[in-house]
């Protein structure tokens, strides 16, 4: 199925919540948010998708378009519809955990290095100083995002652990993440706790238990994955509720390729990479 197909038939009316108000409307709520995806899953930049979207009048009606926005409207959108590309992200990641009952959950951050925007904070992780933002993340068992959350560089992980965890049976995460509240919070959501010991809490040497060593890989292995897919595209635009939508759309053109994946019986569940220029 091509990609524009995909995401007409799953990105719809029932995903994505439609527009209010009288008057004129131009483009709506759900081509928007399908233009956005359809972006990332292609691996465009702005200039391409609109070449792209002069050249293919059936992508265009795939997409929901009347027309062919110019590169300032792709900007507004991104700045101002970074809600309802997260939303559709949730109800793709709430398809996911119907269809693949969530095991084992991982949770992680990422550093998104940009320098140059204004929104960027310095933030440290194991390699030490940087400058940007992060994207704190969980995977299930087979490696496809279930929660995110774009934060500046400076935040830290703990905090964030509530937001990303769904009903399962175990929450692995690393040392960064320990914390009673932390721990308490999986329990309720049904999900052994697995965090690694930080010996800054417990003043002793720090201590990782041999399932997260085994399986700390795939979300590490996701991260470089949602990397390489956006391509360094969160430092082209500015602002972090810009980056908010590249992020959460790159997301969920995964999602929507793996589902794919899952509808036609294909094993690989991260194809996306077959939509790419």
């Amino acid at each position: 199925m091509e990609a524009g197909n995909i995401i007409r038939h799953l990105v719809n009316k029932g995903m994505v919540p439609s527009q209010k108000g009288r008057g004129r409307r131009g483009y709506r709520n759900v081509p928007r948010t399908r233009t956005l995806i359809y972006q990332k899953i292609r691996g465009f930049n702005d200039c391409q998708l609109i070449r792209h979207l002069k050249a293919n009048p059936k992508v265009r009606r795939s997409l929901g378009l009347t027309g062919v926005p110019d590169r300032s409207r792709l900007s507004v959108w991104k700045n101002l519809y970074s809600d309802l590309v997260i939303t559709a992200f949730n109800k793709l990641s709430s398809i996911i955990q119907m269809i693949i009952p969530t095991d084992m959950l991982v949770a992680d951050s990422t550093p998104l290095v940009d320098e140059e925007d204004p929104d960027a904070k310095v933030g440290f992780n194991s390699r030490g100083a940087f400058k940007g933002f992060k994207t704190h993340l969980s995977v299930n068992h087979l490696g496809l995002p279930l929660k995110a959350i774009l934060t500046t560089g400076n935040k830290h992980d703990s905090p964030f652990l509530p937001e990303l965890l769904v009903s399962g049976k175990l929450a692995l995460a690393d040392a960064g993440y320990d914390s009673e509240a932390n721990r308490k919070a999986c329990r309720e959501k049904g999900a052994k706790p697995v965090i690694a010991k930080n010996r800054r809490n417990t003043k002793k040497r720090r201590w990782t238990p041999k399932i997260l060593k085994k399986k700390r890989y795939i979300v590490e292995q996701f991260n470089s994955i949602i990397k390489n897919s956006m391509d360094k595209c969160w430092q082209k635009v500015r602002g972090i509720i810009r980056k908010t939508s590249v992020v959460f759309a790159s997301l969920s053109a995964i999602l929507l390729t793996a589902i794919d994946s899952i509808i036609n019986n294909k094993t690989s569940l991260r194809e996306f990479s077959r939509f790419r220029i």
